[in-house]
């Protein structure tokens, strides 16, 4: 939930969403998810049907600001299984 600076890298968190979870009407956006275990909303970039990120397998990406925070973030997706697969990969962006 940090603030990501300009000088400052910055990563991403790959995810898939569970079976029978639609963002569909969502797509190219980014919208505000509610995590249940973290009892927090977080930003989440729901990837567009014509993008690259999709033809990769992507559903949506979360803008994290290190490693470590990419580590914790990914232990949390394991635990939200009503929306994410539990299939995730971070990429420094």
């Amino acid at each position: 939930m940090k603030k990501i600076k300009e000088d400052k890298p910055c990563y991403g968190l790959n995810v898939k969403f569970a079976s029978g979870v639609d963002f569909d009407e969502k797509d190219g956006k980014i919208i505000s998810l509610h995590l249940k275990t973290r009892n927090t909303s977080v930003p989440l970039i729901v990837v567009a049907e014509d993008s690259e990120a999709k033809r990769n397998g992507q559903d949506g990406i979360f803008a994290i600001c290190s490693e470590n925070c990419g580590t914790k973030m990914k232990a949390t997706i394991t635990k939200e299984l009503e929306l994410f697969s539990g299939e995730s990969s971070m990429i420094r962006l």
